[in-house]
């Protein structure tokens, strides 16, 4: 039986961890600067801006990344790392910023009438193609081969560049969301060049690659096709909303599920330094009975993180949104919304750890039918209900049950799913005095004493087994 209250010291969890409480806090300012210097209007305009972005790096820059990911261990031990991914990087960024630029213009000019609005929303988008894609490529590459001193130092100082360069931008310029975005561009941008000089100084043998195109096009086109599907969950339906309602009301509804949204990814991307690197080299030129051992053992460290992430969360949002939102921007409405969003991600983060099933083993296109059925919920929700501004995230919320239900039964064919239920009931005995006090104790102190023996539990399950 698994002893939770007896803490094992492991190094790299302790140093990925206490990196990124750095991390967290340098957030956490970012969220209230935002929150303070931009109005509801501009930080609807800087969400917009930011989802057409992801439209091109989800979408087409993620799937690609998808196999850059699966064939990083691969590249290293055959030399070709560094030359493999300049490869890529130069077919794929110069072609898509040439698409973006004209389609995005096009968009932009029907829907708000003006050449100048959008010709810069395309320069702002175009950017964040270049530079941000580019910088998001290398940095992770660190923890992937268990750099993790070097990808820490990069992730903080990504962190705290992008906070200073945005407050000083908007400061001396203009309260507005494309100087805001002016900081994150330029915070990518100088990380790029940085992440590139370190790569070339741990890999300094570059043996030329031999791409296999056709095998990229056929594992990325299918993971491509189910981005589709599923950005309109995760960020069109911004567009949409944008058509329904106000600006104001827009903005209320954007803010609660992106605040939902940062939170759980910090979440995740903490998860996937310390636990991913295992797994990928756990099922790399491993048999299908290693590959599906491994599989399992990463889903039962996802699930209950995320699971008791969502409820704790859940149980004190109010306190939760005090800390990362400035109180001007609290109502009952941003609230409600938060809420909703916490469990839109919960079940965000499961379908993309089961997805990890059809990378494993090459079978990307399984994806396709479990998104257009949550696809197909969410557009007849829009074309047949009168939503208000909280029922619009249920209808998410349910898009993504859907997809859920679905991608378990499907994937289950090609690796059979095992949930560890017995595990999860002895967490939720373990937990529970602290789900107790935040039912009865709704305040700052109650969530942070909970919220360091939640900590303590979950450092426990990711530290068992972990090697």
């Amino acid at each position: 039986m698994t002893d939770f209250f007896n803490i094992k010291f492991n190094k790299d969890i302790f140093l990925i961890s206490i990196g990124n409480v750095f991390r967290i806090l340098l957030v956490i300012a970012y969220s209230r600067l935002m929150t303070y210097f931009l109005d509801y209007d501009q930080l609807s305009k800087y969400y917009i801006v930011f989802s057409i972005y992801t439209f091109f790096s989800f979408i087409i820059i993620g799937s690609i990344g998808t196999y850059v990911n699966r064939k990083t261990i691969e590249w290293v031990q055959d030399k070709t790392l560094k030359d493999g991914l300049s490869m890529l990087l130069k077919n794929i960024l110069a072609p898509i910023i040439i698409i973006a630029f004209f389609s995005v213009f096009l968009y932009s000019y029907i829907v708000y009438q003006s050449v100048n609005y959008s010709l810069l929303i395309c320069l702002l988008v175009c950017s964040l193609i270049l530079f941000k894609t580019s910088s998001e490529s290398i940095y992770p590459i660190f923890n992937l081969l268990n750099l993790n001193f070097k990808y820490i130092y990069i992730l903080i100082l990504f962190n705290l560049l992008n906070l200073i360069l945005s407050s000083l931008f908007v400061y001396f310029f203009d309260f507005s969301f494309q100087y805001w975005m002016l900081g994150l561009i330029s915070s990518n941008f100088l990380i790029a060049i940085i992440s590139w000089n370190s790569l070339g100084q741990e890999f300094k043998l570059n043996n030329k690659s031999n791409l296999n195109y056709k095998e990229i096009y056929s594992f990325s086109s299918s993971i491509l096709v189910g981005h589709v599907l599923i950005w309109f969950l995760t960020d069109g339906y911004r567009f949409i909303a944008e058509n329904k309602f106000n600006s104001d009301i827009l903005g209320i509804l954007l803010l609660g599920l992106i605040v939902a949204s940062q939170i759980f990814a910090v979440i995740e991307n903490v998860l996937s330094q310390l636990l991913y690197p295992i797994y990928l080299k756990n099922i790399s030129n491993k048999t299908f009975e290693k590959r599906s051992e491994a599989f399992n053992v990463y889903l039962n460290k996802i699930i209950p993180i995320i699971l008791f992430t969502a409820i704790f969360i859940s149980l004190s949002p109010f306190e939760v949104l005090i800390i990362l939102v400035d109180s001007s921007k609290i109502n009952n409405k941003l609230i409600l919304v938060f809420q909703i969003g916490l469990w839109i991600e919960f079940l965000r983060i499961l379908v993309n750890t089961l997805k990890h099933i059809t990378i494993s083993e090459y079978k990307t296109s399984k994806i396709i039918i479990p998104y257009s059925f949550g696809a197909i919920s969410f557009f007849a929700g829009i074309i047949f209900l009168d939503l208000t501004v909280t029922e619009f995230p249920l209808l998410l919320l349910s898009s993504y049950i859907v997809i859920s239900i679905s991608s378990l039964f499907l994937f289950n064919r090609i690796i059979r799913i095992k949930f560890n239920f017995l595990y999860y009931l002895k967490l939720i005995l373990y937990l529970s005095p602290m789900l107790i006090c935040l039912v009865y104790f709704k305040n700052i102190t109650t969530l942070l004493i909970s919220g360091i023996y939640l900590s303590l539990i979950l450092y426990q399950l990711i530290n068992n087994d972990t090697n």
